[in-house]
């Protein structure tokens, strides 16, 4: 009896000590010789079966609109590289390494891809009667290629936006006209998106259209801009929340898509009465006339002309306020925006780096590929976060500051050379936004003018939230008191 319970014991410490081996992940050596190397696990938050992380949103503490926050704190606590799951476990990968966000961004494509919006494209097919495909932003491969050549040629021109320079210097000084109309008498604007809008609404009518529409009234702030405005916000909180979020929408019509579907139509009847009441088909070398004179099918024109202008309302935009809030931070920097016209457009460079209004870049790998120490397969989601490598130290001397001298001089060769592929607030290589030399023109030229006119000044502590852009979150008050 005895011995049979010594030898029960020692099954049991034979069993515990197994159980421990393996807990431990203890190996001996003569194991480890022939045991084959496993795949390193990406780390990321906790998942689950079918709805994989996305339920951090819904039953978690994060929140759609402070999407750049949940990234800037999975980056914290995962490292370089983090994965995610969306619907069905499907993996999405995010990347923050400045090598690793070159390496993808850089590979080589003939038809780079990107994943789609994929409600909005879903809407589109479902419209024939107006739409030929899904647009030019969610378009892949050959069918992409060919609206990318058919469409863009003239809006992406260094000639177009080098004619367009004296239109939008006149922009610039009525539209300080109109802040000096429409400001409370001690300068104070409540809200300097609501002056903003209507130079936006004028500046891309006046590229694509080929003239302005009468926006910046001295009279007051027109409602038909405001609600232009808002309906293009809520498209794009809407296509946020449907490509974010579990996609419900594809089973029964969701409350974000039908936001999204009302706000589609909304943009798509008005400024298509904004073409038919004053776009000029006479005038040559516009970016109307060249999409018109597109061997393509009329609905993409259409569609494209629509885009163009909503898109160009809303980035143009979310860029202004930003660039005038971080130059109101700091009065010094007018000065020398004064003194230095080139100064105006390392501000732009710098507003870019801080508060780039798309981020991250998303692209599907189309090979396979080693990022962060991790190999990840082709057809793999990666989402670039170029906002977040922007602020590390390993990348910029004191990346929080405000520092526009560091595009000048001596400091520019360094600087540009590390943010080719981080500073891309409109997306990278084959992809990149057509609307970017429009932006990068318009912006020093409405800066310039503003503070030669303006003493820029707010004490409002800017936040920011996710519209599947970045955007400033609700009114942003700033005095502009006439400059002697």
């Amino acid at each position: 009896m005895f011995f049979e319970i010594i030898q029960s014991l020692d099954k049991i410490a034979v069993i515990l000590m197994v159980l421990i081996f393996f807990l431990l992940d203890y190996r001996p050596p003569w194991w480890k010789s022939k045991e084959t190397k496993q795949p390193l696990i990406v780390p990321g938050p906790r998942s689950i079966p079918l709805l994989g992380t996305r339920w951090l949103f819904h039953f978690g503490s994060y929140h759609l609109n402070k999407l750049h926050e949940f990234y800037d704190e999975m980056y914290n606590l995962y490292g370089p590289i983090v994965k995610e799951e969306v619907l069905f476990n499907i993996p999405v990968y995010s990347i923050f390494e400045r090598a690793d966000i070159e390496k993808v961004l850089k590979a080589p494509s003939k038809y780079p891809i990107r994943p789609p919006s994929a409600a909005q494209a879903s809407y589109r097919y479902s419209r024939p009667d107006r739409y030929a495909s899904a647009g030019l932003v969610n378009e892949q491969g050959e069918k992409w290629h060919s609206l990318r050549v058919s469409l863009t040629a003239n809006i992406t021109s260094p000639k177009t936006m080098s004619n367009f320079q004296n239109e939008a210097m006149d922009l610039a000084n009525d539209w300080c006209s109109y802040i000096k109309a429409v400001r409370e008498p001690n300068g104070l604007i409540q809200n300097i998106n609501d002056l903003v809008v209507p130079l936006c609404i004028e500046t891309s009518c006046a590229l694509v259209l080929g003239r302005r529409l009468g926006f910046m009234s001295p009279e007051k702030v027109t409602p038909e801009s405001l609600k232009l405005a808002a309906a293009l916000q809520d498209h794009f909180v809407s296509l946020r929340d449907t490509q974010f979020s579990l996609p419900f929408w594809k089973f029964f019509q969701t409350s974000s898509y039908r936001k999204m579907v009302k706000s589609e139509n909304y943009i798509y009847e008005t400024v298509l009465n904004m073409i038919n009441d004053f776009a000029l088909n006479d005038r040559e070398n516009t970016v109307y006339s060249s999409i018109i004179n597109a061997d393509i099918d009329g609905r993409e024109k259409t569609a494209a002309i629509i885009d163009f202008i909503a898109a160009g309302i809303h980035t143009l935009k979310n860029s202004l306020i930003f660039l005038f809030y971080l130059v109101a931070k700091h009065p010094k920097i007018q000065e020398k925006i004064i003194d230095d016209p080139y100064y105006a457009k390392a501000s732009m460079m710098e507003s870019f780096r801080l508060l780039p209004t798309a981020t991250p870049l998303a692209r599907i790998l189309e090979q396979d590929m080693e990022l962060a120490c991790h190999h990840l397969k082709a057809g793999s989601v990666v989402l670039c976060h170029n906002a977040i490598a922007c602020k590390s130290d390993k990348n910029f001397e004191h990346p929080d500051k405000f520092l526009p001298e560091r595009w000048l001089g001596d400091n520019k060769h360094k600087t540009t050379s590390m943010a080719t592929f981080l500073v891309t607030p409109f997306g990278a290589g084959k992809r990149i936004c057509p609307g970017k030399r429009f932006i990068e023109l318009v912006l020093p030229i409405f800066l310039q003018k503003v503070v030669n006119n303006f003493e820029l000044t707010t004490e409002h502590i800017l936040e920011l939230e996710n519209e599947f852009l970045l955007a400033p979150k609700g009114p942003v008050p700033m005095f502009l008191i006439n400059r002697e």
